[in-house]
């Protein structure tokens, strides 16, 4: 039997680099998302991982959340700008 090893600090942090970009990237191409669709667009099997990548983004003031009823996410200025970047 397969066995599953926990994913290492580095592969964690790698992949909320990913999903940030592909948030951004999705944002600036859509427009502005109820912040809900964009939880299941990018983690259909709930597992709650885009939830906290979300939440990154909006503390760093990457992305908007709306006050409205489908709390609608926005990209900022520097969201866009922080997608130009390499490093993300």
């Amino acid at each position: 039997m397969a066995r599953i090893e926990p994913q290492k600090p580095h592969q964690t942090f790698h992949r909320s680099r990913e999903f940030q970009r592909e948030v951004l990237a999705y944002l600036k191409e859509h427009g502005p998302q109820p912040y809900d669709v964009l939880s299941v667009h990018f983690d259909p099997n709930r597992t709650a991982d885009i939830q906290a990548v979300l939440q990154e983004l909006i503390r760093w003031k990457f992305i908007e959340r709306g006050t409205d009823s489908s709390m609608t996410v926005s990209i900022t200025a520097s969201g866009i700008a922080r997608l130009g970047l390499r490093d993300i």
